[in-house]
């Protein structure tokens, strides 16, 4: 009898265990039904339209501590929680990165199962660039030293081409304004023409050749004549317009080159708040071509003749759009930040006959009060392997 007794004892002790572990597998399914409803729930309530990836910054040190922070958005609306992040095209399971690679990176994320446009984000090894010139002044943040980008629209097609080429000569000679005058050949439809020369060429909405244009804004164009010394009398009447304007923005630079490899890093302080772009191009000189002339003392007689051509622009740093990228990849920069830029050309790739005759030329865009277009601020050439300080009145 006893025997019998801890037989059903036994058999009873087992049937409530095996109860409870139903019972515990049953609550853990109905929390999980209950957090499916609950994620299904979530997403009836999905926005719909076009999700847009936004970034705190597009470049960042190699440190593993810069970051970039992702938000994205739907007309307007944070969906960031809901967004599925991915690097490289692999998923990524954070809305903030970073890393110790250098190298270009790039950034999209999936909401709604629809994909943002990607972003690129530039990831820096210091240890490749030049060291930037001291600061004389580094508590200065206004008064800096201004000049301008006068672009030439040009062309060896051009037979008009030559009274501009002379005049550009007469003037970074002999007038007034020639040191505060960066000056850019911008070539289209020729052999020395880039994707880069191309843009500019169209953000000057350039009405025929040849045509200089001041800080890549359409409103300020010169004068042209037959007549190169009339023409260098325009620029410089020209450029003492444009420098009225005080330059917002400081910049300093310094470039590196090995092989067929031009980098510039370049620090940019900000004396006025608001929005800015920059952008760095690369400018060679001496590149020997043929020129169509109509100017007869210009080719001897001859209806072309093969000269060197200077301030060939070759490459630039951001093509579209050619005023730039955002400075510190931001909306706005505040008065008083130095914000650093970090660029390296393929001389090789960019169509470059002679590293040692190039330069690069590297400006600050700001936003025309009341308009939403932007035009160079102020601009710097720095030589190929050389440094440029900030400059002050």
């Amino acid at each position: 009898m006893q025997a019998t007794e801890r037989a059903l004892h036994l058999c009873l002790f087992t049937y409530k265990q095996k109860t409870m572990r139903f019972a515990k597998k049953l609550a853990a399914f109905a929390l999980l039904f209950a957090a499916f409803g609950f994620v299904a729930c979530e997403q009836q309530e999905l926005i719909e339209g076009e999700p847009v990836l936004n970034v705190s910054t597009n470049m960042i040190l190699a440190n593993g501590t810069d970051e970039v922070v992702m938000k994205v958005t739907v007309e307007g609306v944070d969906v960031t929680k809901d967004a599925a992040f991915y690097l490289n095209e692999m998923p990524y399971g954070s809305n903030v990165f970073t890393t110790t690679t250098a190298g270009n990176q790039k950034l999209h994320a999936v909401y709604n199962n629809k994909r943002t446009e990607p972003i690129v984000i530039k990831v820096i090894d210091t240890r490749l660039y030049a060291e930037l010139p001291a600061d004389e002044k580094a508590d200065q943040f206004e008064d800096f030293a201004h000049k301008v980008l006068l672009t030439q629209a040009t062309g060896t097609w051009c037979g008009y081409c030559p009274y501009m080429i002379r005049g550009i000569e007469y003037f970074r000679e002999e007038l007034s304004n020639a040191g505060k005058v960066v000056v850019v050949a911008t070539h289209s439809g020729d052999n020395l023409s880039s994707k880069a020369s191309e843009a500019a060429v169209k953000a000057c909405r350039v009405p025929g050749y040849p045509t200089c244009s001041f800080n890549l804004n359409y409103e300020s164009l010169t004068s042209f004549y037959h007549d190169a010394e009339l023409n260098a009398e325009s620029i410089n009447s020209k450029a003492s317009m444009e420098l009225k304007e005080a330059a917002r923005a400081g910049i300093a630079a310094a470039s590196k080159t090995a092989g067929n490899k031009v980098s510039v890093r370049a620090a940019v302080k900000v004396g006025v708040t608001g929005a800015y772009r920059i952008n760095a191009w690369l400018v060679e000189d001496g590149v020997t071509d043929v020129q169509s002339s109509y100017w007869p003392a210009f080719s001897n007689g001859n209806s072309s003749i093969i000269m060197e051509h200077d301030f060939v622009l070759r490459d630039a740093s951001c093509i579209a759009p050619i005023l730039g990228e955002m400075l510190g990849g931001k909306e706005e920069c505040e008065a008083g930040e130095i914000i650093e830029f970090y660029h390296e050309f393929d001389a090789k790739a960019a169509g470059v006959e002679n590293v040692a005759n190039c330069k690069v030329v590297v400006y600050v865009s700001a936003q025309l009060e009341g308009s939403t277009r932007f035009a160079v601020n102020n601009v710097i050439e720095c030589p190929a392997g050389g440094v440029v300080p900030f400059a002050y009145n």
